[in-house]
């Protein structure tokens, strides 16, 4: 996610809002909410199966970047062997169903089912029998899986091809890519998402440069030894040959060079074409597969809420919109209404912002089923008319952003500094959408967590208290309940139809690496990657009991 900090103005602290008193939500439980809302979980490919040599998986940016830039990584480590669910997905997918879980969210590794990026470049039939295994196992212990198509982890041949989404040749192999999932696993794949969280893809690899495809550079030559790297503590485990699939990237006789430069209109154009790409796969399953398969497709957006720093500036308050535009708007208004925010349109120069042809409006507008929602924290927002920062995509926005006001902190820190937990803020957000896009479609909470530092030297049992995990659970979940007495029912407008805790197990956290934990499922990464269930996971199945 997205990290900001900042100091406090120095403004009355009689126009702040008031504090959100401490409340009790320790009672609360899946009978409060309606029958029919879905509690699950969640994973990604590149974060939780590992198999990165086996079943003749293809390279993904996600593998050229850890293994060829480890010093990118917090702690030197890849996801050659992650959470191990490429071979262990039966046992946490027979342990999710002893939880009670409804539903379970996955995505599919382009890669693992198209190791050349292409059909015409072969399908990979254990990929495919891979998935299915998964899909299968999940109904028959009455689990329903949700199918993201994509999780960043795009093929490398197309970036060294083409630069990946920087090229809108990405738009008909992304659609190929869908038709063939929708062709092999729509007949039980009732809910689908295209993609997750577009603006951290863009915003990550194309102005912060902290994910690949932006920091993919130099020669494939490492600078950071995996034996010597003092920042991981994961020697063991990385895997039994470091060198596993540095052949692969050597083989191709390619200097691994970055295909970004300088230029300020590269995230827009990323952007661009990830909506086009999630649009057309929409149209092909809308047009051909959704009537004999019967099932739904949407895409997971991001976003943070912001609060004005200073709510009786108006400035301020329009500095809070404009935030919201520029992260949950720039991918929601174009599949809601087939164009940018104005925002967007105003604050961001014409060349940089390609405007959408009638074609591309049509095309998505009304492109999803319903609506992916993805939310960690919140942050306060200032008006900032002359930015020092030198990226063109947070100098458009003209906001500076504050975790604190008046000296006060806007919620609990997490171990990251950049997560507080902030439980109003899921609450206002989606007070936010309903109020801006009256039209929505069913809502799914897709992701909400926060994580933990991992700590070596604690052991197992003491590492799986994770008290704060659960209040904070708790705490959003009572937020979101309370979203649906006052938004929804049988006349409200919006409809909240689902939540996954993120995530199932730790995993593989990008660029943190194994640093942080995020799971519910405490993995032994020095044991065989044995499975231990944290505190947040009885609570969870305490939870999730009905009666």
């Amino acid at each position: 996610m997205e990290k900001y900090s900042g100091q406090s103005k120095n403004v009355s602290s009689s126009s702040f809002v008031p504090a959100i008193p401490f409340a009790d939500n320790s009672n609360i439980s899946r009978n409060d909410f309606p029958n029919d809302f879905l509690f699950g979980v969640g994973t990604s490919a590149y974060q939780h199966e590992g198999g990165a040599a086996k079943g003749n998986k293809g390279l993904s940016i996600w593998d050229a970047f850890t293994l060829s830039t480890p010093d990118r990584i917090a702690d030197g480590s890849n996801g050659n062997v992650a959470a191990g669910m490429y071979t262990k997905y039966k046992e946490d997918i027979m342990a999710m169903k002893s939880m009670g879980v409804d539903v379970y969210r996955f995505s599919i590794s382009w890669t693992r089912i198209l190791p050349g990026g292409r059909p015409c470049l072969g399908i990979n039939q254990e990929g495919i029998d891979y998935y299915n295994d998964i899909i299968n196992t999940c109904l028959e212990n009455d689990i329903t899986p949700f199918v993201t198509l994509f999780h960043w982890d795009l093929p490398y041949c197309l970036q060294l091809e083409y630069g990946g989404f920087l090229n809108e040749k990405i738009i008909d192999d992304f659609r190929q890519y869908a038709e063939l999932c929708f062709w092999e696993f729509g007949d039980r794949v009732k809910y689908w998402i295209t993609l997750n969280e577009p603006w951290t893809y863009s915003v990550h690899g194309y102005v912060k440069r902290i994910f690949p495809p932006g920091e993919i550079s130099g020669s494939s030559t490492n600078n950071v030894t995996y034996e010597n790297n003092p920042k991981n503590n994961f020697a063991g485990y990385r895997s039994a040959d470091p060198n596993l699939i540095q052949p692969l990237i050597r083989s191709s006789n390619i200097t691994i060079e970055s295909e970004v430069d300088d230029s300020t209109g590269e995230v827009y154009t990323v952007a661009r074409n990830l909506l086009l790409a999630h649009a057309q796969a929409v149209q092909s399953y809308r047009t051909k597969f959704k009537e004999h398969q019967q099932g739904y497709i949407g895409i997971t957006l991001v976003s943070h809420y912001f609060e004005p720093l200073y709510v009786d500036d108006e400035d301020d308050r329009k500095a809070a919109k404009r935030a919201l535009d520029f992260m949950l708007g720039w991918f929601l208004e174009p599949v809601m209404r087939g164009h940018y925010p104005k925002n967007m349109r105003d604050y961001v120069q014409n060349n940089n912002l390609q405007r959408f042809s009638e074609e591309e409006t049509s095309l998505l507008k009304g492109s999803i089923d319903f609506l992916g929602l993805n939310y960690y924290t919140t942050y306060y927002a200032s008006d900032d008319p002359t930015p020092v920062c030198e990226d063109g995509y947070y100098k458009d926005q003209q906001v500076e952003f504050f975790t604190d006001r008046d000296g006060v902190p806007i919620g609990d820190m997490g171990d990251s500094s950049w997560l507080y937990s902030v439980p109003w803020g899921i609450y206002e957000l989606l007070k936010y959408i309903k109020d801006t896009y009256p039209k929505i479609p069913d809502i799914y909470i897709t992701e909400n967590g926060t994580d933990e530092k991992n700590n070596s030297n604690l052991t197992a049992y003491e590492a799986c208290t994770d008290t704060p995990r659960i209040k904070y659970f708790q705490d959003h979940l009572a937020k979101i309940l309370e979203a649906i007495n006052d938004f929804g029912g049988s006349n409200g407008k919006l409809k909240i139809k689902g939540y996954f805790i993120w995530s199932w197990s730790d995993n593989l956290e990008w660029n943190w690496g194994y640093t942080i934990r995020t799971g519910i499922i405490y993995i032994d990464y020095m044991n065989n990657l044995r499975r231990y269930p944290k505190h947040s996971a009885v609570w969870y199945a305490q939870f999730l009991k009905r009666g």
